[in-house]
């Protein structure tokens, strides 16, 4: 994307007629919108990026003021020479004398930062609001930047295993340091892209080399070996080379990555490993905060014989910290792993390498699949079989199947199978990243069917000013389903225009589908014919194009319809992949709806139907697993559980952070509840808090959150102490 292009949809709209007046940061190619309160509603007007301390998109002027955000987002302030000298992450007030301020304003979607000239006053108020006040300052700067990083070059691959290495030696190219800050989201890049040719081709200086890498990787020159090692060939700048056995060099260390379980898990280890070792060691970086997981393993190595100087270790170069690393035993450092955010099945030939660069972006893994996976079988198994064919539905429920609603007129049952619809539908292998994608012929069973026309629209994406939601209704005995629109403009700070279609045409819901909608939401009908309309059926494999960034299909079997969908160019949507009921299914409807609105990830919101409704199990996504259509409210979408503690006085609290593609693996956050200053990384489960009466009253009360209690989600707005008492 050009300069002028990203300052353009990178900005701030003021509203200085709204009481109090508010800005709006605004990122379109994240789809990130984020909300300041203000003191006044002056003009802004664009200015130099040079005050900043750190790279920005676009800077205003701003008049002195006082700024407030909607929730107690951490900040960092650094002074002239760049060194932190306040830290704020709960209510204590912090008050700075005269002089060169940056200050970095976390949990936002986006970098945020201010350049105060000046005296600055860091505080909260009552409405669990951060209030940075620069009133009395002689001038201040607001710069902008988005987390959102396009490729900027395509290599052209053969199908010959020792080119397609020498296209993997070019996507460490993208890295924006080979420090242990890689592990920022922020510095890590996209690779470039990966198309295939008759030829070889990549742009001078992409491929490492010996001048440009210190860290080379050895492999069989065959895809099964070559498809695991891309990630770690990213994330370590790496070269890959043929070699007679899978393994890590390093000036100093010769690695084996294939520890006894076979490459694809050996490289998936050492990734981890390496990647959360680099989490802790930069903490004595550019932001020296205090992280639970450093806290913990340090408690863990007092045990040992191992003895780490972090602080001489942040000063090595990669080669040296790698040695450092593969020195300390993994069981030491696996259970503060992050969850990870993806798992890749792929079945290892050349078809689907122009995916590899969208799996290693998000630090995903590679798993290969037996070479002689069958094509377009019936099911994998009996058990797939019972489950895609045998769903029962109570006595009276109805499926969402024009077969269910024509047993009295052709006599078939409402469970029999339409013939028409492919049952080509696999398991993949267990997996306990966030999101799995299935890189094969057929469909899988709670895992996503990715397209590459889905993450390349994923890439140049640009969200209305407000969220756009579409809910199709088209039949009469759905329609308490209709009552999501309720449920998608729950966020105070984000503006939603939500409209309900009730009986649409198939011209009517074509409309829809090409309309610039940010999620279209489906009930209704869905047979091989398509999506039943009032006056027949709408067949998706028709649309020439689709605008709908995201959808739900909630009817029956819908997964090839969706298929459609991405393939006309929606990014990503839920499709059942077997007969469901209504009730069932208007109850994930509503969940899902929730869900979305709060910020969470199609695999985020799969994950969790699927846990809580057995039906759930029935889902499937297609296109881009990480996508969101709101961003989350701060550095990871959260899911507590919650549960009374045996002194009954006071609550357990486990706090779980969820990925999407706006909120990467790599951040960090401080959770809102309780007195602790401590970080987490933000995936998985963060840490569990003992939280008085009093404290949980005020968190419930905050704002709209899912918690979990004995095994359930409600909403925050929904639940109370008694209840909770009453469930755990």
């Amino acid at each position: 994307m050009s300069s002028a292009s990203l300052n353009n949809a990178v900005r701030i709209k003021p509203h200085p007629e709204t009481q109090p007046p508010t800005l709006d940061l605004i990122d379109d190619i994240q789809g990130v919108r984020v909300q300041l309160q203000a003191s006044h509603g002056r003009r802004l007007t664009r200015c130099s990026t040079d005050p900043f301390l750190f790279p920005v998109d676009v800077a205003y002027d701003l008049s002195p003021i006082v700024l407030r955000t909607h929730n107690l987002s951490p900040v960092i302030v650094r002074d002239a020479d760049g060194n932190v000298c306040a830290e704020i992450t709960k209510h204590d007030p912090v008050t700075l004398p005269h002089g060169e301020y940056t200050v970095d304003i976390c949990s936002l979607g986006m970098k945020v930062y201010l350049a105060v000239h000046g005296e600055l006053t860091i505080s909260s108020d009552g409405e669990q609001m951060r209030v940075i006040d620069c009133s009395t300052a002689e001038s201040v700067q607001i710069g902008l930047r988005s987390f959102h990083e396009s490729p900027t070059a395509t290599v052209t691959t053969t199908d010959q295993p020792r080119d397609i290495m020498r296209a993997l030696s070019c996507l460490g190219s993208a890295l924006k340091t080979t420090s242990c800050e890689r592990s920022f989201p922020t510095l890590r890049g996209h690779p470039p892209l990966l198309e295939r040719g008759e030829d070889f081709d990549a742009p001078s200086g992409l491929e490492r080399t010996e001048e440009t890498a210190s860290v080379r990787i050895e492999v069989p020159p065959e895809l099964e070996s070559i498809y695991p090692i891309a990630p770690l060939a990213y994330y370590l700048n790496a070269i890959v080379v043929p070699g007679e056995s899978a393994c890590l060099v390093t000036p100093d260390t010769t690695y084996p990555l294939d520890r006894g379980d076979g490459v694809e898990h050996g490289v998936a280890q050492l990734l981890k490993h390496v990647f959360t070792l680099d989490c802790i060691t930069r903490t004595e970086g550019f932001y020296p905060i205090t992280l639970g997981e450093r806290e913990a393993f340090e408690e863990r190595l007092a045990d040992t014989d191992i003895d780490i100087d972090f602080a001489a270790l942040y000063e090595q170069p990669l080669a040296k910290q790698l040695q450092q690393y593969v020195s300390v035993p993994f069981d030491l450092v696996e259970d503060f792993v992050p969850r990870w955010p993806l798992t890749a099945d792929v079945r290892p030939v050349s078809n689907y390498l122009p995916y590899i660069p969208f799996v290693v972006v998000q630090l995903g893994t590679f798993r290969c699949l037996p070479t002689n996976h069958a094509q377009s079988v019936p099911t994998e198994s009996p058990s797939i079989e019972a489950f895609c064919r045998s769903q029962t539905v109570a006595s009276d429920d109805f499926v969402r199947s024009s077969n269910a609603a024509s047993v009295t007129r052709s006599g078939r049952s409402g469970n029999e199978p339409d013939m028409n619809i492919s049952t080509d539908i696999h398991t993949a292998p267990d997996s306990d990243s966030i999101a799995q994608l299935w890189l094969a012929d057929g469909y899988p069973v709670q895992g996503a069917k990715p397209t590459l026309s889905a993450f390349n629209r994923h890439l140049d994406a640009v969200p209305s000013d407000s969220i756009d939601v579409a809910v199709v209704s088209n039949d009469t005995a759905m329609r308490a389903e209709s009552d999501v629109a309720e449920l998608y403009d729950q966020r105070e700070s984000l503006p939603f225009e939500v409209t309900v279609h009730e009986g649409l045409t198939k011209q009517s819901l074509t409309g829809v589908f090409t309309g610039d909608h940010d999620l279209v939401h489906y009930v209704g009908h869905v047979d091989s014919r398509g999506l039943q309309c009032a006056d027949g059926w709408l067949d998706t494999h028709t649309l020439s194009s689709v605008d709908a960034r995201a959808f739900l299909l909630n009817g029956c079997r819908s997964y090839e319809q969706g298929v459609a969908l991405t393939e006309a160019g929606a990014i990503g949507g839920l499709c059942t992949i077997s007969n469901v009921g209504n009730t069932p299914a208007t109850r994930i409807g509503r969940t899902v709806a929730c869900l979305l609105n709060a910020g969470f990830s199609l695999a985020s919101a799969l994950e969790l139907i699927s846990e809580e409704f057995v039906t759930g199990q029935q889902y499937m996504i297609v296109g881009d697993p990480t996508l969101s259509i709101v961003q989350s409210q701060g550095d990871a979408t959260t899911l507590v559980e919650i549960t009374q503690a045996s002194d009954g006085d006071t609550f357990e609290v486990d706090l779980y952070g969820y990925l999407s593609r706006q909120v990467p693996i790599g951040m960090s956050l401080v959770p809102i509840l309780g007195d602790s200053e401590t970080y987490y990384l933000n995936s998985g489960h963060l840490t569990t808090l003992d939280v008085s009466y009093t404290g949980l009253t005020e968190y419930l009360q905050r704002r709209q959150y899912p918690v979990r209690i004995d095994g359930s989600i409600y909403w925050t707005d929904a639940v109370s102490i008694d209840m909770i008492e009453e469930l755990s």
